[in-house]
């Protein structure tokens, strides 16, 4: 008895493969958006913890932003605070990273915030 004798169709197959096409696209447009913003995270928290405390508010957001930069990420220099409190610090940076899926634009959105005290 052949496929077709047995009522047996590509179509799941070939939907399957699509799907699966779909999956690695997005992933494709995702990952390195993702794993750019993480990687500033990590920027923020080695920053709070051993750099901020010789450089002023425009220095630090200088710094920010040419990171942001280097990472292609869209961070604006009103979106990063600065607060310190005596001998500590708080930093915050806010961002959305809009990814463009072809039919919908899907926006990531970000807001870090790293705490460090100086002794």
């Amino acid at each position: 008895m052949s496929h077709a004798e047995r009522g047996d169709s590509k179509i799941p197959l070939i939907l399957m493969i699509l799907l699966l096409a779909a999956v690695i696209f997005v992933l494709i447009k995702v990952v390195p958006a993702r794993v750019n913003a993480y990687e500033f995270k990590d920027f923020m928290d080695t920053y709070a913890r051993n750099e901020c405390w010789q450089r002023n508010e425009d220095q630090i957001r200088k710094d920010f932003m040419e990171k942001a930069a280097s990472l292609e990420l869209p961070l604006k220099s009103e979106n990063i605070g600065v607060n310190r409190r005596g001998s500590s610090i708080t930093l915050t940076a806010k961002f959305d990273v809009p990814v463009d899926l072809k039919v919908k634009t899907w926006v990531l959105h970000y807001d870090f915030k790293q705490d460090a005290e100086h002794y």
